[in-house]
């Protein structure tokens, strides 16, 4: 038997970080969530799997109108008229409280409510799925401790949206942990919520969160996909992931210590892109995130705009389907490091190693970077896009933009 488990589809999620920029393809990526689902029917099919197990936040949030959950529907009558048996629960993201418009599913979809936690043992497979959806979105009560036991004589999953015992970046919802998810008796745990993919294995006991289908910022890099778990009549025999996503974000680091001109690192950025959209094979959204010392920095920081548009030229040419979604600077100039240890220097350097530490101090520092500029024309850049004040900018930009105003007053201390 074979089971395909997915979660996490977001269909129909917002595009972040790209409709800020010209010229990104915002409407290619406003479909990946789409793209990635019919990627995902036509992997279950190819593959001739039983059943499809979906672990939540199949939508992202409320209908905008019935389109979206006829589509859906269209890809379900897919699995089942295929003779695929398709089983679903709901998440934090679309939860019972969350989804106003609702569309009946088609005949063969199981679709756990919220009510209680519920067993669905099949009549043509040796499976047995239990589940449970959220009521609400803020489901903070450990559901899987109301999953029942397991059926005797057939491969028990247990189908959960939750966090277990807390991940990073994801809100603590439906908390669990692994011990209370093994003392079930289940063969899988087929889990959703954590975008980044996770396989536990506990002797017979498989705990799977295969990831979203499809990265939707930069905060979701890499490839993403499903899982096919093989069994026999009662364990897990093999579990192998798949990629779905149909565009990937990625993150490229820099170290600019052997660049010597505006034009060098353009080429290295664009080599280093060619050979991870290569890696990729698919269309790409890319970070660059420069680091490091070297006579460049001088470059960035008078001209950092006019080298990403550069970099973005480049990219238009050699990798049409590649999009700068943003270059950051974390560079520093080999002149500074070099500095006589003056007094005023020291104290300098001090102030701000003080104040990447305290973000209170950060922002009294902040606070004269306007003056600083206007003294010495475009050698820092704007405080944001827009001129906002101070107030409104995050500690982490803020820590980005001191090492720089640093660079700047020690070079003027030494007369540079």
């Amino acid at each position: 038997m074979k089971i395909l488990h997915c979660a996490d589809l977001h269909i129909d999620s917002p595009l972040r970080g790209l409709d800020r920029y010209e010229g990104a393809p915002v409407e290619f990526m406003r479909s990946t969530t789409r793209r990635a689902v019919e990627r995902l029917v036509e992997i279950a099919v190819e593959r001739e799997v039983d059943a499809v197990t979906v672990g939540g936040d199949v939508f992202d949030g409320d209908w905008p109108d019935a389109n979206t959950g006829l589509w859906w529907n269209q890809q379900l009558d897919r699995l089942v008229s295929e003779g695929i048996e398709v089983y679903i629960v709901h998440g934090n993201h679309d939860a019972q409280s969350v989804i106003t418009k609702r569309i009946p599913a088609p005949a063969g979809v199981e679709v756990f409510g919220s009510g209680a936690a519920t067993t669905k043992v099949s009549e043509n497979l040796p499976l047995a799925v239990h589940g449970r959806s959220y009521a609400t979105k803020a489901t903070v009560d450990d559901l899987a401790a109301t999953y029942p036991v397991a059926v005797a004589g057939v491969v028990n999953v247990g189908l959960l949206h939750t966090s277990l015992d807390g991940r990073e970046g994801h809100a603590p919802y439906a908390p669990c942990t692994q011990v209370a998810l093994m003392s079930k008796g289940y063969a899988l745990w087929a889990l959703g919520h954590v975008h980044t993919r996770e396989h536990h294995v506990d002797g017979p006991v498989h705990i799977l969160f295969p990831g979203n289908t499809q990265g939707r910022s930069i905060k979701e890099t890499g490839a993403r996909g499903v899982s096919i778990i093989t069994t026999d009549e009662t364990a897990i025999l093999d579990v192998e992931h798949i990629d779905t996503d149909v565009a990937r974000w990625c993150r490229i680091a820099i170290d600019i210590a052997d660049v010597d001109s505006p034009d060098a690192l353009v080429e290295l950025a664009v080599e280093r892109i060619s050979d991870e959209r290569q890696r990729a094979g698919r269309p790409m959204a890319v970070r660059i995130e420069l680091a490091g010392a070297g006579t460049v920095h001088r470059y960035l920081t008078e001209g950092h705009g006019m080298i990403r548009t550069a970099l973005s030229a480049r990219l238009n040419t050699n990798e049409p389907d590649v999009w700068l979604e943003k270059m950051t600077d974390a560079t520093r100039d080999t002149r500074a490091s070099g500095a006589a240890h003056s007094d005023a220097v020291e104290a300098v350097r001090s102030l701000i190693t003080r104040a990447l530490e305290d973000p209170a101090l950060a922002r009294e520092l902040t606070e004269l970077l306007p003056d600083l500029q206007s003294t010495v024309a475009g050698a820092l850049p704007r405080l944001s896009e827009h001129g906002a004040p101070v107030s409104l900018l995050t500690d982490d930009y803020l820590r980005q933009q001191l090492p720089r105003a640093g660079d700047l007053l020690i070079a003027m201390l030494e007369g540079r």
